[in-house]
């Protein structure tokens, strides 16, 4: 097998590891969500502010030991920061979409999980770019800065 080969299946798995990270941070947020709506009468932007904290948490944790394993070259804190800048524009895009769809779309497509269905889907694709490229790079490799590693 080529090294093209073997980098791009192994960019294959990582993002199917992302995935199922993002899987697993989707069930967090829907649950907490309807926890908050159902459970605690909150409105369906009051739930998704909450559960979505939660679960940006969740998958940080989760993508920081299992799909970047690999690439943790930057401490903890300072991953932590750039993750949250990452998934705050992908928050205000996730936003967006599930704003979108709630107030324009008809039903079913309307329902705070339906919505927040497509707005999570919608939102995949630069969550992946913004952690793999910005967040979780070999240090050095992202644009601006030194092959020097970064202190710990």
């Amino acid at each position: 097998m080529s090294a093209e080969a073997r980098a791009s299946r192994s960019e294959a798995e990582r993002f199917a590891c992302f995935c199922l990270v993002g899987g697993i941070g989707f069930v967090t947020d829907a649950g907490l969500m309807a926890l908050c709506i159902h459970g605690f009468g909150c409105g369906p932007f009051a739930a998704r502010a909450v559960s979505f904290t939660v679960a940006v948490l969740v998958t940080f944790l989760l993508n920081r030991s299992l799909s970047f394993a690999d690439l943790r070259g930057r401490p903890v804190l300072s991953a932590l920061a750039g993750y949250l800048l990452v998934q705050a524009f992908g928050f205000a895009c996730n936003m967006l979409v599930f704003a979108l769809a709630i107030l324009r779309l008809p039903e079913p497509f309307s329902a705070p999980l339906a919505a927040l269905a497509l707005a999570s889907a919608v939102a995949l694709v630069l969550n992946y770019a913004g952690a793999r490229l910005l967040v979780f790079s070999r240090v050095g490799s992202r644009v601006g800065l030194s092959s020097a590693p970064e202190p710990r």
